[in-house]
């Protein structure tokens, strides 16, 4: 039976209100809205997919990213929702990863709650750097993500962009720290920010092993085929680098496929980026016919082995 991996989503913040403000403990009517959620993302999820490779084409994981603090408990949630769910599902295993981080478009959300909770981090640093680093340790397969740099989003009412570029600097690295250290691969969004993203991976993390997280996964990757050779060289001292692209950011740029070629099939994943779980599935089966087109491979071995460079990135074989 084919399998699907979305290997970066947000299908958690398809809860009608969107994610809550930040509390340590979700109130328990909060909780049981999410659940309630959940339990439709995952049988949604977790139920079969007519694609137009045959009907046994299905959803086997995903990686439900991060945005900030406020929405890391509705991760757990679901995650946990869709193993309850998997264990009375007749149509097979499905892998869930939770993922922690801040994205930079929800930074000044973060530094919001921050003041309103009155933190006062010592040394300049985040108040929620300890609640992701113990996010992590309570969840030894969780992954470091969505975290970046993006110098493209901008506050409409202002025209200034909503965190100023070095305190977007200051939390990227403070997350690769602590992926470093406690060994976690990490998703990566770029956008309009390759010089300095290049400039931190080269000049503040080494090159030897264990300098940097084990694994780096670049999203919705909107560089050129000479940006790819960049990154591989920036990433030296991690063990593996992949690359992914959503159909619903990437597959209008004429580079895409390009690019696709430059970096091959061993390095591919496939993602959706949506938040809208019905989506999902149209959206792997979209990428999967444009990364078959793109390198000139059958389908069904697109799916097959993106599938299993998620499952080897996310240490789930």
């Amino acid at each position: 039976r084919l399998a699907f991996f979305d290997a970066h989503n947000h299908v958690h913040m398809s809860m009608p209100g969107q994610i809550p403000p930040f509390e340590e403990n979700l109130s328990m009517e909060t909780a049981e809205a999410f659940n309630r959620h959940s339990k439709d993302v995952a049988n949604t999820l977790l139920g079969e997919v007519d694609c137009s490779v045959g009907s046994n084409v299905v959803v086997r994981g995903m990686a439900l990213m991060s945005t900030q603090p406020r929405d890391f408990a509705v991760v757990n949630i679901v995650c946990d929702k869709i193993r309850r769910a998997e264990e009375d599902c007749l149509s097979g295993p499905f892998k869930s990863v939770p993922c922690y981080g801040v994205h930079p478009w929800f930074l000044h959300e973060a530094e919001a709650d921050g003041a309103v909770l009155g933190s006062d981090p010592a040394n300049g640093g985040f108040w929620w750097e300890e609640l992701l680093r113990q996010s992590l340790l309570e969840n030894p397969s969780a992954c470091v993500g969505e975290i970046g740099l993006d110098t493209a989003r901008y506050d409409p009412a202002t025209g200034n962009p909503y965190t100023p570029l070095d305190r977007q600097v200051e939390a990227f690295e403070a997350q690769l720290r602590i992926a470093t250290e406690l060994e976690r691969p990490v998703s990566v969004h770029a956008v309009r920010a390759w010089g300095p993203l290049l400039n931190i991976l080269n000049k503040r993390f080494g090159k030897k092993k264990g300098d940097k997280p084990p694994r780096m996964y670049f999203h919705a990757f909107g560089g050129k085929p000479a940006v790819v050779d960049q990154v591989d060289a920036a990433c030296r001292g991690t063990s593996e680098v992949i690359y992914g692209f959503a159909p619903i950011i990437n597959f209008r740029s004429p580079k895409t496929a390009e690019v696709i070629r430059k970096i091959g099939i061993d390095r591919l994943v496939l993602e959706t980026d949506h938040e809208d779980y019905r989506c999902v599935k149209d959206s792997l089966d979209a990428n999967a016919n444009f990364v078959a087109k793109a390198l000139d491979m059958d389908k069904v071995d697109v799916i097959n082995r993106t599938s299993a460079n998620a499952l080897r990135f996310y240490g789930l074989e």
